[in-house]
């Protein structure tokens, strides 16, 4: 592999949607009906959304995926192509449609998403692993795969990655890891939420449990809520694990250390796709050369900008964007 002297690629595997939004006044219980404010459709999907918020942050993007050979499926890859996403590596299903979002949002941000895989749950493993040999990836690379497409996939992934790349692997759903701990397979650093955190280290989510952190100004933060502990189990199966904490910023956990990172004020319109920002902005900064803990930082802006407009992508941040910590209001929605 040779050495990062340039700004790597971003290369994101995973899911292609169309999403139907639904404003709600509540989100529904089990046997309600809710009659909805309002509806709008937009494209998403984990894997499209993180490589359209690589490509935003300045990042080199590629997407390897499947949409249908539907209208549906057209639009997106267009969306991609104008966002700046390479998508010669998305595969055409005739035999399955593109898949489906339906979100439902609430007047205060919160969410409830019900998916509709479609082609997503039909990218095999031995694609995966030809895109990857295809690339002729370097140590200047980052990967970025998330739970939204087969198993396999993700198993590909780690027996197909060189030495060299970083690989970031963000565990939403949340299900059951691969087995990555057999020789000449590559372990990620895995991203997850709170709760996506302690359903993968098989502890409550509000756990009393604690353990000692550092935070960004170098205080100690006992984390009464467990989530330092937390982290630092997701870790141990990666390598290295960031826990996202929603307002409360991200805390990174990598060779032993924890550093919390806080998250700016801002005013949340909708928390769909947040974690997707997230994880671009991540993938990105560190294609970029910055350290975990920089990239890291960068992404809690990033996630915290995608919360301030309606839609997984209403709110994509640019490297300008996040220049003003205070001041991470979607341009949209800040006074003339």
């Amino acid at each position: 592999m040779t050495a990062p002297s340039t700004p790597g690629r971003v290369v994101a595997i995973g899911s292609v949607n169309i999403d139907r939004i639904l404003r709600c006044p509540v989100l529904p219980a089990p046997g309600e009906t809710v009659l909805a404010a309002g509806s709008t459709q937009g494209f998403g999907g984990k894997g499209a959304n993180q490589a359209v918020a690589a490509a935003a942050m300045g990042a080199p993007t590629r997407l390897v995926a499947r949409v249908g050979a539907d209208a549906e499926g057209r639009a997106a890859l267009a969306d991609l192509r104008a966002a700046g996403v390479a998508t010669d590596a998305v595969r055409t299903d005739p035999d399955a449609p593109t898949g489906l979002a339906v979100v439902l949002v609430d007047p205060a941000g919160e969410n409830s998403i019900v998916v509709v895989p479609g082609a997503n749950a039909r990218l095999t493993g031995a694609e995966v692993a030809r895109a990857l040999a295809e690339l002729a990836l370097t140590s200047a690379d980052t990967v970025l795969t998330s739970g939204e497409v087969p198993e396999e996939c993700i198993r590909a992934t780690a027996s197909a990655l060189p030495a060299g790349p970083r690989w970031i692997h963000n565990a939403a759903p949340a299900g059951v890891l691969p087995d990555w701990s057999g020789p000449g397979l590559r372990r990620p650093l895995l991203v997850a939420n709170a709760v996506e955190a302690a359903q993968l280290t098989g502890r409550s989510a509000d756990s009393t449990g604690t353990a000692d952190s550092t935070d960004s100004t170098g205080t100690t933060d006992d984390s009464p809520d467990g989530t330092a502990t937390t982290a630092t189990a997701l870790a141990a199966i990666g390598d290295g694990a960031v826990v996202t904490l929603g307002a409360a910023g991200a805390l990174v956990a990598t060779g032993g250390a924890l550093h919390r990172l806080p998250a700016p004020e801002v005013a949340v319109v909708d928390s769909t796709g947040a974690g997707d920002v997230f994880c671009g902005a991540l993938a990105a900064r560190l294609a970029q050369g910055a350290s975990l803990r920089e990239a890291a930082a960068t992404a809690v802006a990033a996630g915290a900008f995608a919360v301030t407009a309606l839609g997984a992508r209403g709110a994509l941040p640019r490297p300008a964007d996040l220049t003003g910590p205070t001041d991470l209001t979607h341009p949209a929605a800040r006074p003339s």
